[in-house]
């Protein structure tokens, strides 16, 4: 006898509210600061304090041990891991605005420029638009203390966002934005190098000469698979550590 299936809709829908429960029980355990080794209420106390079902809570519980947040015992329980307050591993996938703020730090976004574009060669295979298509580019500045610590440039399909671009607040986290839109970005292949920043650039961030940034070029992908977002962060080098968990 067969099983029945769920539609690509419903597992869709299943996986967004995972997702949206992984940040509940991580926001939760950062707000009660939560120590490491603490142990983590049931499955069911989660089910009945974000209205959910319990094999939502599973998943999302499943995605916070692929990032390192809790750890799970046999027959003991789940407990806060170590590693989930001090570091910000290189494996977990987070918007810029959310890491900075997960660090603590009081930042300031800067739009630079956000305008509708006409995509490189590289940036329409990569993003599979059809020909016709256009992008939208946006740049930031991410400042602590008026100093800046990241600049960005974003690029995605035009189409994914409907509203005119005039009426959006893109100082605000993109991730989030494209949640509005239905979309989730779930995955992200990244490479990670040491670059200077080109001299154009320098005035805006208030550089006087040329220096060694770390950059982390990502495709972001949603739950089908497809890239949605190309990002080049530029992090400054003095400012930021991302750690990575190695094992045998």
């Amino acid at each position: 006898m067969s099983l029945p299936t769920s539609s690509a809709p419903e597992r869709l829908g299943r996986m967004s509210l995972a997702y949206r429960t992984r940040d509940g029980i991580r926001r939760l355990i950062e707000g009660e600061e939560l120590s490491p080794g603490d142990r983590l209420p049931t499955e069911a106390d989660f089910a009945e304090r974000f209205g959910v079902g319990r094999t939502t809570i599973r998943e999302a519980f499943r995605l916070l041990e692929q990032e390192g947040v809790v750890a799970s015992r046999q027959g003991a329980g789940r407990f806060v891991r170590d590693s989930s307050r001090l570091q910000r591993p290189l494996s977990k996938l987070e918007g810029v605005t959310d890491m900075l703020a997960s660090r603590g730090l009081t930042v300031e976004t800067k739009v630079v420029s956000v305008k509708v574009d006409e995509p490189s060669q590289q940036e329409r295979t990569l993003l599979e638009l059809e020909p016709a298509s256009s992008v939208v580019r946006l740049v930031r500045l991410r400042k602590n203390h008026d100093r800046t610590v990241v600049y960005s440039t974003d690029v995605f399909n035009r189409s994914i966002v409907k509203s005119p671009l005039a009426d959006i607040d893109w100082k605000k986290s993109l991730f989030a934005l494209l949640e509005t839109q239905g979309l989730f970005i779930t995955s992200a292949s990244a490479t990670v190098s040491s670059a200077l920043v080109d001299e154009d650039l320098l005035p805006g961030l208030e550089m006087s000469s040329p220096e060694a940034w770390l950059l982390i070029e990502q495709h972001h992908r949603d739950s089908q698979g497809m890239t949605v977002v190309l990002s080049e962060d530029y992090h400054r080098g003095d400012d930021f550590r991302f750690d990575v968990n190695r094992s045998r």
